[in-house]
């Protein structure tokens, strides 16, 4: 593990000015390391509000669990000036956000491996349902997200009007990836399209192990994973009898906490209420919750507190 130093601000009783500079400075340090400013290169001069200040904005209104982006821009302006001199209005620092939005995965890749969460080659997988309408409303809307549509949330026996991501979560608990489906998609389909994406993007996944509910079970899939991803599919297979064999339990077992995970993201970071009528809004604010909440799971690694306790930071 990489602890790094600016999460020592962190380690007692702290404000949100505190939580301001740690998150700054390991954005900003990011970047100048990779683009060798707080800036993507551009061929037009930017104003003095930089990427990292905007990257730190966007995070730590995940953390703090800000669900609408005006109202967390206000709350900055008010009681943070000093901080962000420079913060833009509303609809420019949008736009500022939506073309570094890009960085976030490359930036909770840089998480995972400060906390060494890349190392270990268990995956944990599963999916759920992201409601962006209720349904007596669908007629009224003009569906402004891609691929939204009806599905049906079996454990909560519920349809609702949206998408049907997939999670991909290391063992103890970060978020490596988040892929966005249409909400008519099963868990079969789900998966396959999920693997081909890996392949598109040329995703290094030797050596993983993924382990992945009963709703995922697909021998073809599983053969092929392996031949051409070299990734392997632990699937829990469908009870068709009426005892479970140990290697079933093993697998239950396993994969449990990721629905722990998944509680949290959608409940404390908001992320089946993402309140957001744009593709890239979408994608950008998706991308904010998962990185901000394994930035909150690293700094508690750091610290040697309880991993789960992210809410520690919504001050």
């Amino acid at each position: 593990m990489i602890a790094q130093p600016a999460v020592a601000l962190l380690s007692h009783t702290f404000n949100r000015e505190d939580l301001f500079l740690s998150v700054f400075v390991l954005v900003d340090d990011w970047m100048v390391q990779n683009f060798g400013s707080g800036n993507l290169p551009r061929q037009t001069q930017m104003p003095d509000f930089t990427d990292s200040e905007t990257l730190t904005v966007v995070l730590v209104g995940e953390m703090c669990h800000s669900k609408r982006n005006r109202a967390w821009l206000r709350q900055v302006r008010a009681s943070h000036a000093y901080l962000f001199p420079q913060l833009p209005e509303d609809s420019r620092f949008t736009r500022r956000a939506e073309k570094v939005c890009h960085l976030l995965p490359a930036f909770r890749r840089q998480i995972l491996h400060w906390a060494d969460a890349d190392i270990k080659p268990v995956r944990l997988m599963d999916s759920f349902p992201l409601p962006l309408c209720a349904n007596y409303r669908v007629l009224q809307s003009s569906h402004p997200i891609s691929g939204t549509s009806f599905g049906y949330c079996a454990s909560k026996k519920q349809h609702y009007f949206g998408l049907h991501p997939l999670a991909l979560m290391t063992e103890e608990g970060f978020v490596e990836d988040v892929f966005l489906a249409p909400g008519n998609m099963g868990d079969s389909p789900l998966l396959s399209a999920y693997l081909s994406e890996c392949e598109r993007r040329g995703k290094d996944l030797i050596g993983q192990e993924w382990i992945g509910d009963k709703g995922f079970v697909g021998k073809v899939r599983q053969d092929w994973a392996r031949a051409f991803l070299g990734v392997t599919l632990h699937i829990r297979q469908r009870d068709y009898r009426d005892w479970i064999p140990s290697f079933e339990k093993l697998l239950d077992r396993l994969r449990h906490p990721i629905e722990g995970f998944l509680s949290v993201l959608t409940t404390s970071f908001h992320l089946t209420d993402v309140l957001v009528k744009t593709d890239i809004g979408l994608y950008r604010r998706v991308e904010a919750k998962i990185t901000a909440f394994n930035l909150a799971r690293y700094f508690n690694l750091v610290l040697g507190r309880q991993l789960s306790d992210v809410a520690r930071y919504a001050i």
